[in-house]
């Protein structure tokens, strides 16, 4: 196939492929590019647009996440870009170093995950500084499985609805000033429970997918 670059110059160039079913579909989306004109009869200019190759397009993406993203996205590309070079360039163990590198945001994750589960966060936060009142509970007969709606005034007179994780013995509550929808009943047996189940799902795994890092950093302060 000849495609000509200029129909008033006799300058051509030739493209060869090895299948011809291609070229031929390449000529006929040529023809059509040629061929378009628009409602005055007038042919459309040809637009140009140039395209960076992957490893370019990969770069400047991660430029623009670090400049652009969310915190989260920066600390992860930090971590990717830096944490990999410092885990195997320090005089340690290498291969120890990268199964650090690799397993500890797992074992972030996992950890995260059993203080969500165990509600720890809630748990200080309302230890710190939450405010015990009254409260009455009823049964949410909406929700799937056994769950509770809790009815209470904080000491502002705001009357609040909010869902506790768990069933108090007790017709109280305590609950954040701040954030008066985090509320936490009095069921430390029942919690001990759940926390100690939730750890044997996530927190375990955490643990167990820290310890490589955990040596890492051992190894790394012997060497100071």
């Amino acid at each position: 196939m000849v495609l000509f670059e200029d129909a008033q110059v006799d300058r051509a160039m030739r493209v060869r492929y090895r299948n011809a079913v291609v070229v031929a579909a390449l000529g006929a989306e040529i023809e059509a590019i040629i061929g378009d004109t628009g409602s005055s009869g007038v042919r459309l200019p040809v637009q140009r647009q140039s395209v960076r190759v992957w490893p370019l397009r990969v770069l400047a993406g991660l430029c623009d996440q670090l400049r652009h993203g969310s915190p989260r996205w920066r600390r992860a590309l930090l971590y990717v870009v830096l944490g990999l070079p410092l885990a195997v360039g320090l005089p340690v163990d290498r291969l120890l170093g990268f199964f650090a590198w690799l397993l500890l945001p797992l074992s972030i994750a996992l950890l995260r995950m059993w203080l969500g589960m165990a509600e720890l966060d809630t748990r200080w936060v309302i230890w710190r500084r939450g405010v015990t009142v009254r409260a009455r509970f009823e049964f949410d007969h909406a929700s799937e499985g056994i769950s509770h709606i809790v009815h209470f005034r904080t000491l502002d007179g705001e009357e609040v609805t909010a869902r506790p994780a768990l069933r108090g013995r007790r017709d109280e509550i305590r609950y954040d000033p701040e954030d008066p929808s985090r509320v936490l009943a009095s069921t430390r047996v029942a919690w001990l429970g759940i926390a100690l189940a939730a750890f044997i799902v996530a927190g375990i795994w955490g643990v167990a997918f820290g310890i490589p890092a955990a040596l890492w950093v051992i190894k790394v302060l012997l060497l100071v």
